[in-house]
């Protein structure tokens, strides 16, 4: 890479990105370059998906009919798309087309559009969907020295804790045991009152 190259790119040499484009399904498989035609696939109207900008941009080109439900059309494309709730409300699908924001889960291709009177063929649909993005490289250690260390402290910490206050939980604990034992006097007293009552009326 030469050294105008690199200044367009903003890269190092030697760069390696902790973040990486994930690869779609279309682009696995190798149909990422099949027509539409030659996927089989049947519709009126052509939609590109374009995943990404500028260079790095994806684009799968399918077709669809009127009315069908987009999560459909991506999903025969082989493009990935990520959701969340699938009901239209949390907006994780959200994408751009014609200068609209859609949701995929629950959004159809739009049933008002007109083909072209001249050539009769519906004008192409461009669906810009979110690009994801796959690590590739750890981000660092699971645990550092310091949290090892303070991992043995704050346990230290806490059985310092118990053996201060032992004296008030022992005390907490008699006077709950002597709560429940009043409780449960007074319940006896109420049910002796109440079978005498009982042995009365008889």
């Amino acid at each position: 890479m030469s050294t105008e190259e690199k200044q367009k790119t903003g890269k190092k040499e030697g760069y390696v990105p902790k973040w990486k484009k994930k690869a779609t399904l279309a682009e696995i498989t190798g149909t990422a370059e099949l027509s539409p035609e030659e996927k089989g696939l049947v519709g009126a109207v052509p939609i590109t998906f374009q995943q990404g900008t500028g260079e790095d941009a994806t684009l799968i080109k399918t077709s669809a009919m009127p009315g069908q439900p987009l999560k459909l059309v991506a999903s025969q494309a082989g493009q990935y798309i990520k959701y969340g709730c699938g009901k239209g409300e949390c907006g994780t699908c959200d994408s751009l087309c014609n200068g609209k924001y859609l949701r995929p889960c629950v959004d159809v291709v739009p049933t008002d559009l007109t083909p072209d009177p001249e050539t009769g063929e519906y004008a192409n649909l461009v669906i810009q969907v979110k690009g994801t993005k796959a690590k590739v490289v750890s981000s660092g250690k699971f645990f550092s020295v310091k949290s090892f260390f303070m991992g043995f402290w704050n346990n230290l910490l806490g059985m310092g804790g118990f053996v201060r206050d032992r004296r008030k939980a022992k005390k907490n604990y008699q006077e709950r045991i002597s709560q429940e034992e009043e409780i449960l006097r007074r319940t006896a007293e109420k049910k002796r009152k109440k079978a005498a009552e009982a042995a009365g009326k008889k």
